[in-house]
């Protein structure tokens, strides 16, 4: 099976390094294509990735074809690939914003697609996937999809109405956290600690913060009320929080995603 990769920007570099890494996929069935060659040429060196000249020829190698590509480009991209996809292979795309039927408008409704959410914590695998295949894929190319993904983190099966929510969720909120542990960090630094370290106290806390809430089998806030004994100094900081807005804030932030994806899919 070759596994072929149009776009090897940074979400597809983490999933390649995934794959290879995990070793359930060999060196010689990785290919792809950028249209700037540096990314390409570092894949290359550090998994062995065959690069190839360009899209039309990555599509006509692999079995497992995954568009990479921002969803922008897309409208540009496929057209020229769209007589080489066919039956007998299978398409992935992490574009987001992109629903199953913008894809069956140039491949047809009998191209096997599965539509793959991941996220950027695919680097370091912890990324959370959603996948949904659309009604030509069969369930031993779902699981395949699965097995790729499964090389970056969790994954999870869930129905194409729910990816808006699902981006907001587990895409574009690492974006919010990485926020939250600068503006946490940056408090440690006016209160006197050196950077670096008030970095890894922020990193620390929100890992063991989410580790706790993910092996527990109680609510979030009944963990928070844990934390804050009464009068202690713990309660002074969330009562800050809920003050300012805190919560609100998460909630439009989520939703403003939610809203952007519904833009990219043209609703």
């Amino acid at each position: 099976m070759i596994y072929g990769f149009i776009g090897l920007g940074n979400m597809a570099g983490a999933i390649l390094r995934g794959m290879h890494r995990s070793g359930e996929f060999a060196s010689d069935t990785l290919c792809g294509f950028n249209r700037s060659p540096g990314k390409t040429q570092v894949l290359q060196a550090e998994i062995g990735l065959k690069p190839m000249e360009s899209a039309r020829a990555v599509a006509e190698a692999v079995e497992v074809l995954v568009l990479g590509v921002k969803p922008q480009m897309l409208p540009e991209v496929l057209p020229g690939i769209a007589d080489l996809v066919t039956a007998d292979k299978l398409v992935v795309t992490i574009a987001a914003g992109r629903p199953l039927s913008f894809y069956a408008e140039y491949f047809g409704a009998d191209v096997p697609v599965v539509r793959v959410m991941p996220n950027i914590n695919a680097r370091v695998g912890e990324a959370a996937t959603a996948i949904c295949p659309n009604a030509a894929a069969t369930e031993e190319q779902t699981e395949l999809v699965r097995r790729m993904f499964r090389s970056v983190g969790e994954v999870f099966d869930i129905p194409e109405q729910q990816f808006a929510a699902f981006t907001a969720m587990a895409g574009s909120s690492g974006a919010f956290v990485h926020l939250y542990i600068d503006a946490l960090a940056s408090a440690g630094v006016k209160a006197g600690l050196p950077k670096k370290l008030a970095e890894a106290l922020a990193c620390q806390a929100t890992i063991g913060a989410a580790k706790l809430t993910k092996q527990s089998d109680e609510h979030p806030i009944a963990l928070l009320d844990q934390v804050c004994s009464p009068a202690g100094s713990t309660i002074e900081g969330v009562h800050v929080l809920k003050k300012l807005g805190f919560e609100t804030a998460v909630q439009q932030a989520a939703q403003a995603v939610i809203d952007k994806d519904a833009v990219l899919a043209g609703k």
